[in-house]
C-alpha cells in the first residue's frame, strides 16, 4: 500500500514499500525519477503505459536486485555452511544411535530350532526316458524308419503301368531294320509280328512288376510285425522297469532317512563329533567369533572372543542441548563401561540362544569369553573376562527385552570382574581352575598360530 501527494503543478511524489518516486510533467508525457530508475509514462483516458530508461536498483548499472545473479553472497555462503554442518552433525548422531543399537541387539534375534528332518517322498518315475532306452535297445527307431514312420501298416506302392506303345515302337524298329522302305508288304508283315512280341513283353513286364510289389509288401509286413512285437516287448519290460525304479528310489530314500535319523539321534544325545560340527557351522557368521570346544553329557562349552571397549563403544553419546536440540556428548568412563557390559551380554546371550536352537541335546551352555588386553601393562595378552553357565529352560527362548548385562550376573556360577567405581570389565582370575587355565593356554597357542 502507498500514498502520493502533489508538491507543485505538474510535480507529484509517491511513497510505497518499494521506495519513493517523483513524477514531473503532464499525464500525457510524464517523467518519473526514483529508486526504480528513470522512466517515462503516457496516459490518455483510462489507459497508461510506462517505459524504463535505466538506472535505479532495477538497471544493469546499479546494485539492487540484479546483483543477486552475479553469484552467492557471503551471507548465503555462511548460511549454507551452517546447514552443511548441521546436516553432518545430525548424520553423526544417527550413526552413533545406530551403532549403540547394533551393540545391544544381537540377543534380540530369533534362531530357528533344529528339528528332525523328514525327507520328502521320491519324485514320480517318468517312464519316457526308460521307454526310450528300451526302444533303442530292441531297435524300434530303425524299424519305424524302415516302415515309413506311420502308425498304420505300410503298403507297398502299386507298380507303374507298362508303356505298351513304347515297347511296340521299339520292337517294330528292331524288326524293320535292314528291310528297304519300298518293300511295304515285308514291313507290314514284320510289324504284325513285332506287335505280338511287344504285347507279350508288356504282359511279362506287368507280371514282374506285380511280383516285385508283392515281395516288397511281404518285406514290409515282416518289418511291421517285428515293430509290433518289439513294442509289445517294450510295454512289458517298461512296467517292470518302472516298478524297479520306484523300488530303488524308495530304498534309497529309506536308507537316507535312516542315516538322517541316526544323525538326529546323535545330535539329541549331544555326541561331541556331530554337535561340535553343527555348532561350528552355526557360529560361522557371528559378529563375535565363537567356537564350541567340548561336549560332556548334556553340557557344551563354548568360547567367545570379544574386543576391548575402545574398539566398539563410541566416545560420544546422543544428548540434548538446553534448548532441546540433538547433540553429541562425551561419555564418562562409567557410561562406556555400562554400554560395553550390555554389548558383551547381548553377544553372549545371542550365542547361547543359537547354541540351544541348533543343538537339541545341549541342556547347559558353559560360556567362556576371552579378549586381547589393550592396557599398557598387559597389552596383547589373552585374558578371560567372563565365565557362566546357561540352562536351556531359562535361555533357549530368551526374550529380546531381557537386560543382557544383568543376564551375565544371573547365570549359574557366573564370574564377572567389574573393577572400580566405573565398573570396568576386567580379566578374571583362573588360577583356581586348572582346567580353564589350561584351556586359555591352548587358546592362546591356537590363536597365535592362526594369527588371531
Amino acid at each position: 500500500m502507498g500514498m502520493s501527494f502533489r508538491l507543485a503543478p505538474g510535480v507529484r511524489v509517491r511513497a510505497s514499500s518499494r521506495g519513493i518516486s517523483a513524477g514531473v510533467g503532464p499525464r500525457a508525457a510524464r517523467v518519473h525519477v526514483g529508486t526504480r530508475g528513470v522512466g517515462v509514462s503516457s496516459g490518455v483516458g483510462p489507459f497508461s503505459a510506462y517505459s524504463s530508461l535505466g538506472g535505479g536498483r532495477g538497471s544493469a548499472g546499479g546494485g539492487g536486485r540484479r546483483a543477486s545473479y552475479g553469484g552467492p553472497t557471503k551471507a548465503s555462503i555462511a548460511a549454507r555452511e551452517r546447514e552443511a554442518k548441521a546436516a553432518a552433525r545430525e548424520a553423526d548422531i544417527d550413526r552413533v544411535i545406530a551403532l549403540e543399537n547394533a551393540l545391544v541387539s544381537p540377543h534380540k534375534a530369533n534362531f530357528p530350532e533344529a528339528r528332525r528332518e523328514v525327507l520328502p517322498a521320491p519324485a514320480e518315475v517318468d517312464p519316457d526316458p526308460i521307454r526310450a532306452e528300451l526302444e533303442q535297445t530292441v531297435g524300434i527307431p530303425q524299424l519305424v524308419r524302415d516302415t515309413g514312420g506311420g502308425e498304420a501298416p505300410p503298403q507297398a506302392a502299386d507298380p507303374a503301368p507298362v508303356d505298351r506303345y513304347e515297347l511296340m515302337r521299339e520292337h517294330r524298329k528292331r524288326a524293320r531294320a535292314g528291310i528297304p522302305f519300298w518293300r511295304i508288304r515285308d514291313q507290314v508283315a514284320v510289324a504284325r509280328s513285332a506287335d505280338a512280341e511287344a504285347e507279350a513283353a508288356a504282359e511279362a513286364e506287368a507280371r514282374r512288376r506285380l511280383e516285385d510289389r508283392d515281395r516288397e509288401q511281404q518285406r514290409l509286413d515282416r518289418l511291421w510285425q517285428q515293430l509290433h512285437d518289439a513294442r509289445q516287448e517294450v510295454a512289458d519290460e517298461l512296467a517292470v522297469a518302472v516298478a524297479a525304479e520306484k523300488e530303488r528310489r524308495a530304498a534309497e530314500l529309506a536308507s537316507e532317512q535312516e542315516e538322517r535319523d541316526r544323525e538326529w539321534d546323535r545330535l539329541c544325545a549331544n555326541e561331541p563329533e556331530i554337535t561340535l560340527t553343527v555348532l561350528e557351522q552355526a557360529f560361522a557368521d557371528n559378529e563375535a567369533p565363537a567356537a564350541a570346544i567340548d561336549c560332556d553329557g548334556e553340557r557344551t562349552t563354548v568360547v567367545m572372543q570379544f574386543v576391548a571397549p575402545e574398539a566398539i563403544v563410541p566416545e560420544r553419546k546422543p544428548a540434548r542441548t538446553p534448548t532441546g536440540k540433538r547433540t553429541l556428548k562425551k561419555r564418562t568412563k562409567t557410561e562406556v563401561n555400562s554400554l560395553y557390559l550390555q554389548a558383551l551380554g547381548s553377544n553372549v546371550l545371542a550365542t547361547v540362544k543359537e547354541a540351544f536352537a541348533v543343538a537339541p541335546g545341549t541342556q547347559v551352555v558353559q560360556m567362556l569369553v576371552i579378549r586381547r588386553e589393550t592396557d599398557s601393562k598387559h597389552a596383547g595378552e589373552l585374558a578371560a573376562i567372563y565365565l557362566g553357565e546357561f540352562h536351556r529352560a531359562g535361555y533357549a527362548g530368551a526374550s529380546g527385552g531381557r537386560d543382557p548385562g544383568k543376564a551375565l550376573l544371573l547365570a549359574t556360577n557366573s564370574v564377572l570382574n567389574l573393577k572400580g567405581r566405573t565398573e570396568a570389565v576386567a580379566p578374571i582370575d583362573l588360577t583356581a581352575s586348572d582346567n580353564l587355565a589350561s584351556v586359555l593356554a591352548q587358546l592362546e597357542a591356537g590363536l597365535s598360530g592362526a594369527g588371531g
